[in-house]
């Protein structure tokens, strides 16, 4: 019962702001609503098109510079803390140019997922994950929770640059990198140096007249995924335990299961595209996978729905049981009993 009441409230809580998780809280109105503008001849109105959402979060290089990330060693892997809230009290100028940024994609059109609002579901969901022993990094939180299509990483930092022999000047210089939340891809940047106006001055006057330029990346790319559909990675690979190897074959025709596995990937891959970079005996792995953006039922479709597809097929094929281990938005992944 607590738990379901925590459940509610972060629901509450991303749902409070108008721009909040994805503005009006409904899945419609998203990226993935594209049934009336993607068919089979792969035309697409962007106009009538709905815009993917975004979020503006500080960049790991502005975390650390500011000491607001650490890492950890845990079974040979490395660990990252990102102590969002932590750098937002302590960096104020920068918490005003993502607010500024953020209201530039508001004001074309773009569903936001704001940071502020987030974090406030994030400390409960942390909670959670704390007395249900599992450990979550703050990023991995914010995507799971409000599932924006596209993160927008802030580089921001305001140094002291010698202008004579007695006088120094603060210079501004910032970078946005727009980051796709399923494939980690960069689909657009944009950055200024060695600005030396203030930073209010900056965002009243020029900030409009720079945006511009990085949208039209992000939309150009938006455009691309809307047609040729998400990419994602997908890994297949053996528990420890299994009793067969993909290189086994699973007929007298001489078809291995690594075989079977990557027919499977062609016929569901959007167009065919997909990637093979590993084939051994215990693993086969797939870059580049492009997936629809929506399922039947007009929600979103993901790594994890992809993965499911490949896992009831191989059970009904095979009588083998299989796992869905997908932890993440872009990267599938199957493991085999």
């Amino acid at each position: 019962m607590k738990r379901l009441f925590l459940n509610v409230l972060i629901l509450a809580i991303c749902y409070a702001g108008a721009v909040s998780c994805g503005g009006n809280g409904s899945s419609k109105n998203r990226l993935t609503d594209i049934a009336t503008t993607e068919d089979s001849s792969a035309n697409v109105n962007t106009i009538t098109q709905s815009l993917p959402s975004v979020m503006v979060i500080p960049s790991d290089q502005s975390l650390m510079d500011a000491g607001f990330l650490t890492t950890t060693q845990v079974n040979g892997k490395t660990l990252y803390n990102r102590d969002y809230n932590g750098y937002l009290m302590a960096n104020n100028d920068a918490k005003l140019l993502i607010q500024a940024i953020q209201n530039s994609f508001v004001e074309i059109g773009y569903p936001l997922t704001d940071l502020e609002h987030s974090l406030k579901a994030l400390a409960i969901e942390a909670a959670m994950d704390e007395a249900d022993n599992l450990a979550k990094d703050a990023k991995t939180l914010l995507m799971a929770n409000c599932s924006p299509d596209i993160t927008i990483e802030l580089n921001f930092s305001q140094i002291q640059k010698q202008v004579s022999r007695t006088q120094n000047s603060k210079v501004l210089q910032y970078s946005l990198s727009a980051i796709d939340a399923f494939s980690n891809k960069a689909v657009a940047s944009l950055a200024k140096t060695d600005l030396d106006i203030g930073l209010n001055e900056y965002i009243s006057e020029l900030l409009s007249k720079d945006i511009p330029t990085f949208t039209e990346q992000i939309a150009a790319y938006f455009q691309d995924i809307v047609v040729n559909g998400r990419e994602i990675t997908f890994r297949v690979a053996l528990d420890t335990a299994s009793l067969i190897n993909l290189t086994d074959d699973y007929n007298d025709m001489g078809d291995t299961y690594a075989d079977w596995i990557r027919e499977w990937v062609k016929t569901h891959a959007k167009k065919g595209t997909a990637t093979m970079q590993r084939n051994t005996a215990k693993e086969i792995y797939f870059s580049s996978v492009r997936i629809t953006n929506h399922a039947e039922d007009g929600t979103q479709f993901n790594a994890y729905d992809f993965a499911n597809q490949f896992r009831k097929a191989f059970l009904q094929t095979f009588q083998i049981k299989n796992t869905n281990a997908t932890q993440g938005l872009g990267d599938a992944y199957v493991i085999i009993k």
